[in-house]
């Protein structure tokens, strides 16, 4: 007997009715599929998610490293040049386990052309790190809310730019109330004063220098961070001897120094980390407004902490600064929004 197909072509007949009988199953038992909105929700309620962890990070592990960074200054005496550097290298190898779980993207980036940026990024973390030494936690926080305005100073006077009237009037009470607070700290120091000034300048002058490198080689604060960190680290390892004798070091060589070094170096890293998420994945209102919360949080906190009292003046001067820190928000960011 002769068939009219091929075995091909009966293969594909068999093909044809097994797809009609799983249509017709679909048909009659069809599989539930969620709409678009449901989908996009889902989207939503996950980013809030992790947008809310990544923000607690950032809030918990700012307020901790000053705190523990003080600690180790002023219970252990430990020198605040080599736990810099310390903390540069460690914040280097934990990127390196960010690249190899692709968190960010490795692009190549020349090495010398690094070294200015890497030098600022160096200094004003040492310099801010000598303040948190010699300074009250108070103290340390108001001068640091200086670097704005100093940012724009340095704008206006070698780039031209021009910022509205109400922007540049409320860093006036931002600058009365942190002299105001400053003169009246009952741990005032001039070496202290001087160290947070150069390390507002330094700080000031990065920011530029970051604006500029993303600009010019069309990367992300992580990228550069991860050229930046290991050369930082190495160039404060060439100035460390000269400052602090590396022979001292012995004295430092316990389990509880050792802990806590090491747990300064990977809060560090996530102060670092989550800054760079918070402003790429929130908003400038958003971390603007985590940073202000922060500063008071951090003042009272270290405080309390290191037995730091604030007197009725500095209390003054405190509130005098935060109003112009909002006033300086509600310009910049707020009303900008809603318009």
């Amino acid at each position: 007997m002769s068939y009219p197909y091929s075995s091909k072509d009966i293969q594909e007949l068999d093909n044809r009715d097994l797809s009609a009988n799983i249509l017709s199953a679909s048909m009659n038992h069809p599989t539930e599929i969620p709409p678009p909105t449901q989908l996009a929700s889902r989207r939503v309620v996950n980013s809030c998610f992790w947008s809310t962890i990544i923000f607690a990070i950032n809030f918990v592990s700012s307020i901790l490293v000053i705190n523990l960074a003080k600690w180790i200054y002023v219970k252990h005496h430990f020198p605040n040049l080599t736990l810099t550097t310390i903390n540069f290298f460690m914040t280097y190898l934990l990127l390196l386990v960010c690249l190899q779980l692709k968190l960010f993207t490795y692009i190549k980036l020349p090495i010398l052309s690094m070294i200015p940026v890497s030098a600022c990024f160096g200094g004003f973390i040492a310099f801010s790190n000598l303040s948190l030494q010699y300074n009250t936690v108070g103290t340390y926080q108001l001068i640091k809310l200086q670097v704005t305005p100093t940012v724009m100073l340095i704008s206006w006077m070698f780039f031209k730019a021009h910022y509205p009237l109400p922007i540049v009037l409320s860093f006036l009470p931002v600058f009365i109330g942190t002299l105001i607070s400053t003169y009246y700290d009952l741990q005032f120091n001039m070496f202290g004063l001087f160290c947070a000034f150069t390390s507002m300048m330094f700080t000031a002058v990065y920011q530029i220098l970051i604006e500029h490198y993303q600009k010019a080689y069309n990367c992300d604060s992580l990228q550069l961070l991860f050229y930046q960190a290991p050369l930082s680290g190495l160039l404060l390892l060439m100035v460390v001897p000269f400052f602090e004798p590396i022979s001292a070091l012995d004295k430092f060589m316990n389990f509880d120094t050792i802990s806590l070094i090491l747990c300064c170096g990977v809060v560090a890293f996530f102060v670092n980390f989550t800054i760079f998420w918070v402003i790429g994945n929130l908003s400038a209102v958003a971390y603007n407004m985590i940073g202000h919360s922060k500063t008071l949080l951090i003042i009272f906190i270290g405080s309390f902490i290191f037995h730091e009292p604030l007197n009725i003046r500095q209390v003054f001067g405190l509130c005098f600064t935060m109003i112009g820190v909002f006033v300086y928000s509600y310009f910049k960011y707020i009303r900008k929004v809603t318009k």
